[in-house]
């Protein structure tokens, strides 16, 4: 049983269709951030952030715990209570927001027929922040947020989406990360969800807490709730594959669970700098267990392996790096 995994696509359909081409596993999971921008133009892009971020802070300075278009629906209605520079804000708002949930949903089709005409395997998605729900787009039949499935004698289940809010993103429609702290008490649905699962591959986009999920200047920014079911399930997964921290690519092992982060496949423009990415991970199965996961990398359109690494045994064991390497043993494989 081969499995190949992306993730934190950001659009990179060019490359996916090389993936899909020069590779053959029984299963494909592509995790998010499948899409990248909302918006063809960053000129517009800009102008739906100011309005969503203007009504987002008016809709909490009025107390109302509401998106900003609930909040530009509600000026609309009710016109007569609000200044007229805020309802021209609010009826230029929902109109950006049907332009960007039009596009994304074109993307979503665009990639559902680039999947149907090049990966020769089965495919599962996972959104991420910079998605809407799948559930409204041509991917749903796809979508394995908040689900589960039997393949190749393994069980699957995912939850997707990160607890932030993400700038450019139409808010109503972002895949929701319900977790929280609130009077004292903890609520986390993917802890409750993988619990009650119980997966032997648990695909997540926001990592679990401690487990790559340190980004530089932070620290550990993961799901703490999904890090109470790692420690407090009996059946742990063999398996957790996670992104959205793309600085912290790496392997790890605790007990028989393989942690993996292989960083974006998508390139992006970050706080960091930029990212090229290109990267993705081939994982071995061998009786329920992962015993070898390959990190490879879309190097000129060609997939290059940079590193093998035996998953068997306690310690992880590198069992090749392409010499010259972009990524060194002591970056990706943790110990």
């Amino acid at each position: 049983m081969k499995v190949i995994y992306l993730t934190d696509i950001h659009d990179g359909l060019k490359g996916l269709k090389e993936v899909f081409q020069q590779t053959s596993p029984n299963l494909y999971m592509l995790s998010g951030d499948i899409i990248y921008k909302a918006f063809f133009s960053d000129d517009k892009i800009i102008e739906f952030c100011t309005y969503q971020e203007e009504l987002e802070i008016l809709a909490k300075n009025a107390g109302e715990d509401i998106t900003p278009y609930d909040y530009a629906t509600r000026v609309i209605r009710f016109s007569n209570k609000y200044s007229e520079d805020i309802q021209q804000s609010s009826v230029r708002y929902r109109e950006l927001f049907n332009q960007a949930a039009k596009t994304m949903k074109e993307k979503y089709q665009l990639i559902d027929r680039l999947i149907k005409a090049y990966a020769g395997s089965p495919c599962v998605l996972l959104p991420g922040n910079y998605d809407i729900d799948l559930q409204y787009t041509a991917l749903y039949e796809l979508d394995i947020h908040r689900k589960s499935m039997e393949y190749g004698g393994l069980k699957f289940a995912g939850y997707g989406g990160a607890p932030i809010s993400t700038s450019g993103i139409p808010q109503k429609l972002a895949v929701k990360f319900h977790e929280y702290n609130k009077y004292g008490q903890s609520y986390s649905e993917p802890e409750d969800f993988f619990k009650e699962e119980l997966p032997d591959v648990a695909m997540i986009h926001d990592p679990a807490y401690g487990f790559l999920d340190k980004i530089p200047g932070f620290g550990n920014i993961g799901s703490q709730g999904i890090r109470r079911y790692l420690d407090d399930a009996e059946k742990k997964p063999s398996l957790v594959v996670s992104g959205h921290v793309h600085e912290d690519q790496g392997i790890l092992k605790r007990g028989k669970t393989v942690f993996l982060n292989p960083s974006n496949f998508g390139a992006v423009d970050s706080v960091y700098g930029f990212q090229p990415g290109g990267f993705f991970a081939e994982i071995s199965f061998e009786n329920k267990l992962v015993n070898s996961v390959g990190l490879y990398r879309l190097i000129d359109g060609k997939k290059t392996h940079l590193m093998q690494v035996d998953t068997r045994e306690k310690i992880l064991k590198l069992e090749y790096i392409m010499e010259n390497s972009p990524i060194t043993e002591e970056e990706f494989v943790r110990r």
